[in-house]
């Protein structure tokens, strides 16, 4: 039986765009049917059903994958209890930093191949896959084999003559990880480097639209580790993820995804008492002040909210401006968005590619239509469908709405798209209480050339990263995780490693023992 995750159906794009992608995955797509890894093998499902990888533009079959049970879980979680508790967990932390130091430079010689993996998938831009999303994904490795090797491992605690305290940092041991399908190469890295340098065997869990590149990163770091190191288990969310978040003997859970992800992940967690790390969704504000750098700061808007075509929980989709330069502003983000190119997104000059597929495409045109009816402006955009040898592929345009009220439907949730909400303001305390003004708070963004403005704003933005004249940068190893709804834990830095270990206190009398009376 074959089981598609989702409904899917070949888009009409032209014969050329459809040759051009058969011809580049059949230069990465390494097998036609791709099992669980677990153990080291490539293993097939226990109720032996597949799902599809598809190609996000032309809506082509790339490869059968595995469409996991929680019988699979269990023997995923088996395979990495044996390796924490075996070969892996008697690894120094040198000797971790130096595996994890090899798997990044196996990475690096891999990029072209992994980034075009997730251009054809998920319908990301190669040249944002190859120059963002790797580049992280590789650091994210070399960072994390850097941390193995030179973090501390506990702390003394000052005592008395008497008593020596002590701290030591151990792994949990088993990590279900799960991840979402918007930067599936990158996030492997998100979720692998801290689990792994902190001494942990992994489950993984890709996302059901996105599985390829997971699994081609995973496949290269097993060759590095010890077999059941690192797992593999693929599937929807109702199955593995659910066996996942409820199981039994996984010590340790991380989950990027949605707010609903979240909770349904903390309502399973909750009954074993199981440790858990969320990066959710956001509604980040973007704040642009009157003294701001135009230039940059349509820039920075650009690369806010049509990055990865907007399917980006850092997204800033409320951009709030000033009401002394917000005509200006309006005017000239539209020019910039005029020289944007929409288009397949293996073409080395495509700024925006398609939808992950049509489901989500007509999601975010069910917003801006839903907004339009509440009284919206469309500044920019709305024609959604690219014309020519793409015309059948699931684009929306990058748009750009005015008039929308704090309340409306489209200023408080998610799209997950590249459409963007304007706000107008005028007083300083007025936009800061409206900034904060939603349950989540992954992100928030601020433009000024008054530094005193840019700290004061920054030190009351409810999110847990603020950028400053610039947005969406990730590269640094600084911690990343949300505020609110947005998610609890830490990921990119130092601080995701105490996200996947515990602390043990050890105290050691050196004098009598104290008597009951």
């Amino acid at each position: 039986m074959q089981e598609q995750f989702y409904d899917r159906t070949r888009y009409e794009v032209s014969d050329a765009v459809r040759e051009r992608h058969q011809a580049a995955a059949e230069t990465v797509v390494s097998r036609e049917r791709y099992g669980h890894l677990i153990d080291g093998e490539w293993i097939d499902a226990a109720a032996g059903e597949d799902g599809v990888a598809i190609d996000a533009t032309t809506g082509a079959e790339l490869a059968t994958v595995q469409s996991g049970t929680p019988e699979d879980v269990d023997r995923a979680v088996e395979a990495a209890r044996a390796t924490v508790e075996g070969s892996w967990g008697q690894l120094t932390p040198g000797q971790r930093a130096d595996r994890l130091g090899e798997i990044a430079d196996r990475l690096a010689d891999r990029t072209t191949e992994i980034a075009k993996l997730d251009s054809l998938e998920t319908g990301k831009p190669n040249l944002h896959a190859l120059f963002v999303d790797c580049e992280v994904l590789v650091e994210q490795f070399r960072h994390f084999a850097a941390l193995a090797r030179s973090t501390d491992d506990g702390r003394v605690v000052p005592t008395g003559d008497e008593k020596r305290v002590f701290t030591h940092r151990e792994p949990y041991g088993v990590v279900g990880a799960i991840s979402a399908w918007n930067f599936p190469a990158m996030f492997v890295a998100w979720k692998l480097g801290p689990a792994l340098a902190a001494g942990n065997a992994v489950v993984f869990k890709p996302s059901e639209r996105a599985t390829l590149s997971s699994l081609a990163v995973a496949r290269i770091c097993d060759r590095v580790l010890p077999p059941g190191t690192v797992n593999v288990v693929t599937g929807t969310g109702d199955a593995v993820g659910e066996a996942m978040t409820s199981h039994e003997d996984i010590d340790k859970l991380s989950l990027t995804g949605s707010r609903a992800a979240g909770v349904a992940t903390l309502e399973n967690a909750a009954q074993t008492i199981t440790p858990t790390s969320l990066e959710l969704g956001g509604k980040s504000p973007n704040i642009v002040f009157p003294d701001a750098d135009l230039e940059q700061a349509i820039e920075g808007t650009l690369v806010s909210i049509f990055f990865n075509s907007g399917q980006q929980c850092t997204a800033g989709s409320r951009l709030y401006l000033h009401e002394d330069i917000a005509a200006e502003f309006i005017e000239r983000l539209r020019d910039a968005i005029d020289s944007l190119t929409v288009g397949d997104p293996l073409a080395p000059t495509t700024d925006i590619g398609p939808m992950i597929d049509h489901a989500h495409r007509e999601r975010v045109r069910e917003y801006v239509e839903t907004a339009v009816a509440e009284g919206a402006t469309v500044a920019a955009g709305r024609t959604d469908m690219v014309k020519g040898e793409l015309e059948g592929a699931p684009f929306v345009r990058p748009t750009v709405l005015t008039d929308v009220g704090d309340d409306d439907r489209i200023g408080c949730e998610e799209v997950f798209g590249p459409v963007l909400s304007v706000f107008e303001w005028r007083d300083r305390e007025d936009v800061l209480r409206r900034a904060n003004d939603t349950s989540y708070g992954l992100a928030a963004g601020v433009w000024t050339e008054d530094l005193r403005t840019a700290h004061e704003f920054a030190a009351e933005l409810e999110a847990g990263t603020v950028w400053i004249n610039t947005y969406n940068d990730l590269f640094d190893p600084a911690p990343h995780g949300g505020y609110k709804e947005s998610g609890t834990g830490r990921e990119l830095a130092e601080e995701a490693l105490a996200e996947y270990s515990q602390v043990k206190t050890v105290k050691v009398n050196l004098g009598g023992v104290p008597k009951m009376g």
